[in-house]
Parts: structure tokens; C-alpha cells; sequence
């Protein structure tokens, strides 16, 4: 599914006809179709997948500015939110920042996350309006230079 909010968005990005380009990973369509929903009315372009082959594929052939994961995407893995990160860093040279969600409590993972330079490791459910605002925070920051310090969510 790929949603095109380019000319609901607001800022001098939506003006310039410039619009950040979301990639949202998670395995339950409602919460994709919501995510997608918020972020597209936000002004964001939205791809979304809900399997870690469908995300390879979207990562395959496009740039994003930003990516939001869950953390498990099948009860048999249950961290490929963190295998998505750990591609980015490790296969582009300036990798978009990553957020990764849990549903579920996971504090021994969140070391995890912050060793793979994952943006944010928060607990669902979160504020879209307050996840927007960190990642439009985050995407600026990656343009003006160096990364900045992870945020952990507490449980």
C-alpha cells in the first residue's frame, strides 16, 4: 500500500512540494491502514508492509526519510523490527532514522535497539501527533548532520 499525502502536508517541505517519504512495517493491517491514515493526512508519502519480505522489497528500489517497525512480525521470530534496523545501518551509508514498537513488554531488547542506532524503542500504543513530531525532529536532524542519542521508552 502506498499512500501520496505530499499536498496535505504542512511546512515549507509540503510548500516546496517536497514530502518525507515513510516506510511503516507491521504485521496488523489496522494498525498499517491507521499509521497510514495519520502520516499521509500529515503530509508524509506512506509505503507499507506487513511482513519482513514485503519490507526487503520496499527497501529494495526506494529511499525513505523515516521508518517505523514493530518489533515482531511473527511469534516465531518476534525481533525482525530490529533485523530491519540492523540492515539499514549496516547496508546504507546514511540510513533514515528507525522507530521500532512493541505491544508487548520487552526491556532486554531495548540494549538491542540502541547498539543498532535505532531512533526510538517505544511501547504501543503510542500518540501518532507526538510520533510525528519525533520523527519530523528526527528527519531534520539527520539533514543538518551528526545522529543523536537514542530515546527509550519506559515500560
Amino acid at each position: 500500500m502506498i499512500l501520496n499525502g505530499c499536498n496535505a502536508g504542512i511546512g515549507l517541505a509540503a510548500l516546496a512540494g517536497v514530502c518525507e517519504r515513510l516506510l511503516v512495517v507491521d504485521d496488523d493491517d489496522s494498525v498499517r491502514r491507521i499509521y497510514a491514515t495519520h502520516f499521509t493526512s500529515a503530509g508524509f508519502e506512506v509505503h507499507c508492509a506487513g511482513t519482513l519480505q514485503e519490507a526487503a522489497d520496499r527497501l529494495a528500489g526506494n529511499t525513505f526519510d523515516a521508518v517505523i517497525a514493530d518489533i515482531a512480525l511473527t511469534p516465531e521470530v518476534g525481533s525482525e523490527g530490529l533485523a530491519i534496523a540492523a540492515y539499514l545501518r549496516n547496508h546504507l551509508r546514511h540510513a533514515p532514522p528507525v522507530v521500532v514498537l512493541t505491544a508487548y513488554g520487552s526491556p532486554d531488547r531495548a540494549p538491542a535497539a540502541a547498539r543498532l542506532g535505532v531512533d526510538a524503542f517505544l511501547h504501543k500504543p503510542v500518540s501518532l501527533v507526538w510520533l510525528e513530531s519525533l520523527l519530523r525532529a528526527r528527519i531534520e536532524d539527520r539533514r543538518r548532520g551528526p545522529e543523536t542519542e537514542v530515546i527509550a521508552a519506559a515500560s
